[in-house]
């Protein structure tokens, strides 16, 4: 016979038939589907979960953040753009296998899955624990709370009272590892020795400072310094003033001299009988007068009448008396210039060497100032780098003590209790999806035997498939 085909003209009671034709394999595959699913949620071991929630709260680990006010004195608020971050952080961190391994370390791979101890060999206790760790991980769920910086932790095992201390024993692992993780080793005994060593140099730098300025008087290094500008001042002008009466004593020999050159063209009037004494005034005077006299008489004689001739004489005599006079006091006064010159040429020089030795002393005056300043500088200097490494070294105090007391930027909201009803197997859930599942598989069981069946069940199936007609059916006889 052809097979069954299924097509749109089925009605209901058709399919009513043939679920009442195959009534016995339905009820027998949904029974035993539901018998299995039930009993193997009965005999399954029941597995607890154990959950707690920690908040990653603001501010980077170990940093001590007071409360910085606003400009109107209202507490400031701070952005956090990194908070989705730092929760992912957490979550990765809580996950890994460091947390995971310190933990079953903690709590010894015994304890927690006695299962995988075999025996004591050390290659066995390593294969043991990597076992461990892997199944930790797999039993382990570790989410971020949604809208929140909140991080939930959930372990499941077969011991509710395990699956709490694990999970209270996760997260403490967890918190220190933060803590180790953030915080910059040994910082502590690095600030102190630079503070050692700092105040050291402090030290050193204000013992030569304060001795430099004992040694160098610094009070009255100042007035020092306008006394002996003063000084300068006085020396420059008396210096001035001696090169201007050199200059002058200077130009008068210059004009003895040239004066001299002309006296052996006889004597003459001129700018040197400024130097002679009274004495050569009267003569000039009397020479005067006698050539008055000659003039006269050569107005009345001739030149060789004796009078004449007379007054001549007296004037040439006169003459000759002037120029010896004039030559010794021309002499004198040029040995008298000379030594004036000689007093001023020592007096420029010793002037000089004044000037010279002040100089040398305000000189030495600005490098004592310049080297004050230096020393000051580098005191200065010092003292703020102590002061800045004495302040990173409590900070670093406090870091290291906060990492003692475990002080992070984690809460732990919800601690692990221990979990009254298991998570699974959930038997009302299973026997209703058993149910379910049951009811498929008997349609399903249905059809397929409806399909692979060679026989008719009803005279339209003959008539249909065969195109003849029924004459006649026997009943099924019951056994």
């Amino acid at each position: 016979m052809a097979q069954k085909e299924y097509e749109g003209q089925s009605t209901v009671r058709d399919i009513a038939f043939i679920a009442f034709k195959h009534k016995r394999k339905m009820l027998i595959t949904f029974c035993a589907t539901v018998l299995i699913v039930t009993v193997g949620s009965l005999l399954m071991t029941p597995v607890y979960r154990a959950s707690s929630k920690i908040l990653v709260k603001f501010g980077r680990e170990n940093i001590y953040m007071p409360a910085v006010p606003g400009s109107s004195g209202s507490p400031q608020v701070l952005v956090d753009p990194l908070g989705a971050e730092r929760v992912n952080s957490a979550v990765e961190m809580v996950k890994g296998q460091k947390v995971v391994e310190a933990v079953i370390e903690k709590l010894s791979v015994k304890s927690v899955y006695p299962q995988l101890v075999s025996d004591d060999n050390s290659s066995s206790r390593q294969s043991t624990l990597n076992d461990a760790i892997r199944l930790f991980q797999r039993n382990l769920s570790v989410q971020a709370v949604k809208r929140s910086n909140l991080v939930e932790v959930r372990f499941d095992h077969a011991n509710p009272v395990i699956a709490a201390k694990t999970v209270n024993t996760l997260i403490d692992t967890f918190v220190e590892h933060h803590v180790t993780a953030y915080r910059e080793p040994r910082n502590y005994d690095f600030f102190s020795e630079q503070v050692r060593l700092l105040a050291g140099k402090l030290k050193a730098s204000e013992s030569e400072l304060s001795a430099f300025r004992i040694s160098h008087d610094i009070s009255s290094l100042q007035d020092q310094k306008t006394t002996l500008l003063k000084q300068i001042s006085e020396i420059e002008v008396a210096l001035a003033k001696v090169k201007a009466d050199l200059a002058e004593n200077k130009g008068k020999k210059e004009a003895l001299q040239d004066s001299r050159g002309s006296q052996t063209g006889g004597p003459r009037l001129g700018k040197e009988t400024d130097y002679n004494p009274q004495a050569m005034a009267t003569i000039r005077t009397k020479i005067t007068e006698l050539r008055l006299k000659e003039a006269e008489l050569l107005n009345r004689y001739s030149e060789t009448n004796t009078f004449v001739v007379n007054v001549r004489r007296e004037i040439e005599q006169a003459e000759q008396l002037l120029a010896r006079e004039e030559m010794t006091y021309h002499d004198k006064d040029a040995r008298s210039l000379d030594q004036s010159i000689q007093a001023l040429k020592q007096k420029e020089a010793a002037l000089r060497e004044s000037l010279a030795a002040s100089r040398g002393r305000l000189n030495s005056i600005a490098a004592v100032e310049m080297r004050f300043i230096e020393l000051e500088r580098q005191f200065k200097l010092n003292e703020e780098n102590y002061q800045l490494y004495v302040r990173k070294m409590e900070e670093s105090r406090i870091s290291n003590a906060m990492d003692t007391e475990k002080i992070a930027n984690l809460s732990v909201v919800e601690p692990a209790s221990v979990p009254i009803t298991p998570t699974r197997p959930r038997i009302l859930l299973n026997i209703a999806v058993s149910v379910l599942l049951g009811g498929l598989l008997s349609l399903l069981v249905m059809v397929t035997a409806d399909r692979l069946s060679h026989t008719f069940g009803k005279t339209e199936d003959i008539e249909k498939r065969l195109g003849v007609p029924v004459l006649a059916s026997i009943r099924e006889m019951e056994a």
